[in-house]
């Protein structure tokens, strides 16, 4: 079990440094919302099924719908300076 906790935190690491790098905006809330899923892996294999119900609830519901709906009253893709 804490080879695949250590697995679900790299994952979630890469896919955090993917979405800080990334230009477009909808692709980086969809990467934050798999990098959700590996945490929410880590917190299931930890067996912290508290925190896991409010991560998930946080994380990938509602942090996901508002940055959509954030999203679509401004650009999508980040300008370059």
């Amino acid at each position: 079990m804490l080879m695949l906790a250590s697995i679900a935190s790299t994952l979630a690491l890469i896919a955090t440094i993917i979405a800080v790098y990334s230009r477009d905006v909808a692709k980086t809330i969809i990467i934050a919302g798999i990098e959700s899923v590996f945490y929410a892996v880590v917190l299931s294999i930890f067996l912290a099924p508290d925190l896991l119900i409010a991560y998930i609830a946080v994380g990938l519901g509602s942090n996901t719908a508002i940055l959509f709906y954030v999203l679509s009253k401004g650009e999508r893709y980040e300008e370059e300076d």
